[in-house]
């Protein structure tokens, strides 16, 4: 079996340096740490975790709290893609990830809690944010490091990594407006998540100040038979709206699927767009325009951010805001501009 002496005879180095480089030790030069990892590459040699935990107290482990678990969590792509940028960010500085897998709060807060006493991880990513979380109240209570990928809200010194939510939506609502829309709906899910609560302030904003007098609110889960009903009472008024904007693809996927049930066409009868651009909104039908958040940075920026004040619990707590842009697709696309 390969040992640390055999790493550190081949690379002509001290064991200690060796030690110092698999414990990501900062007065390792970036050349050094390169050169032993090639060796310890080249000898097949594996570093004992479970020692190294005990030397270091670090696991090099980070936990990922998703809201819930559920279906329509785990399927989503915007959550996919960001699980993907922690990863990436991750695997690049030799961390791994656990995620949580409760569905109810209550089992969430019990899943966390384990996961600190335990001292399996280091810190935890948040994947959404939320007013009066109990999860936020137990990691700062515990004094346990953290990110959120979401909006800033009460608390000052955390670290978050988001969009602007609300001036994205105002974008997208524009959008609409200047189409020529004066009946507009907005989808969100009933909830009190900071995301959807930007996106319905954004859209709201943007109404009242071009004077649209018919814009509408509906709150629906991302479920078909929710999504139904909703279609259904829009039908049941003298106008039906000429732009419908969802807070979420999920919510987007299966309004899709109602308006089809309802033989009501995009984009003849209605125009539709979402956020979060995945291949479910470029492959649907048709293809759907949508305000592009990129998961993927927000999933990156939140891992890098992780495990810098994993590795500095004094570094200066800076908030990250990544860009958002529209990109245009038949939804929202007269045949005639096709």
């Amino acid at each position: 079996m390969v040992t640390i002496k055999d790493v550190a005879k081949e690379a002509n180095v001290a064991p200690s340096t060796v030690s110092r480089v698999i414990s990501g030790h900062k007065s390792i030069s970036e050349n050094t740490s390169k050169k032993v990892k090639a060796v310890m590459r080249k000898l097949g040699y594996e570093p004992n975790v479970a020692a190294r935990t005990l030397v270091t107290q670090k696991t090099k482990t980070i936990g990922l709290i998703l809201k819930t678990a559920s279906k329509e969590m785990t399927q989503n792509p915007f959550f996919t893609d960001v699980l993907m940028g922690i990863s990436i960010a991750c695997k690049k500085r030799a961390y791994s990830t656990i995620m949580t897998t409760a569905i109810e709060s209550e089992e969430l807060i019990a899943e966390v809690e384990s996961l600190m006493k335990s001292k399996s991880i280091d810190g935890f990513i948040m994947l959404y944010s939320k007013e009066n979380d109990p999860i936020i109240k137990l990691l700062k209570k515990n004094k346990f490091p953290f990110v959120v990928i979401g909006k800033q809200l009460q608390e000052r010194d955390i670290i978050h990594i988001d969009n602007d939510n609300i001036e994205a939506s105002e974008l997208m609502t524009q959008f609409m407006i200047d189409k020529g829309h004066n009946h507009l709906a907005f989808i969100a899910e009933p909830d009190s998540y900071a995301v959807a609560i930007d996106r319905i302030e954004g859209f709201k904003k943007v109404c009242i100040k071009n004077n649209v007098n018919e814009f509408q609110i509906f709150n629906a889960r991302p479920e078909r038979n929710e999504i139904m009903e909703v279609v259904k009472k829009m039908k049941e008024q003298k106008v039906f709206p000429s732009a419908i904007i969802t807070s979420d693809s999920m919510l987007n996927i299966n309004l899709l699927s109602a308006l089809y049930h309802y033989n009501i066409r995009i984009p003849d009868d209605v125009m539709t767009a979402t956020f979060n651009d995945s291949f479910i909104n470029e492959s649907a039908s048709p293809p759907q325009t949508v305000v592009n958040i990129h998961p993927e940075y927000l999933g990156e920026e939140a891992g890098i951010a992780m495990i810098k004040l994993i590795e500095d619990p004094n570094i200066i707590k800076k908030n990250t805001i990544i860009p958002t842009e529209i990109i245009e697709r038949a939804s929202t696309k007269r045949q005639e501009n096709v």
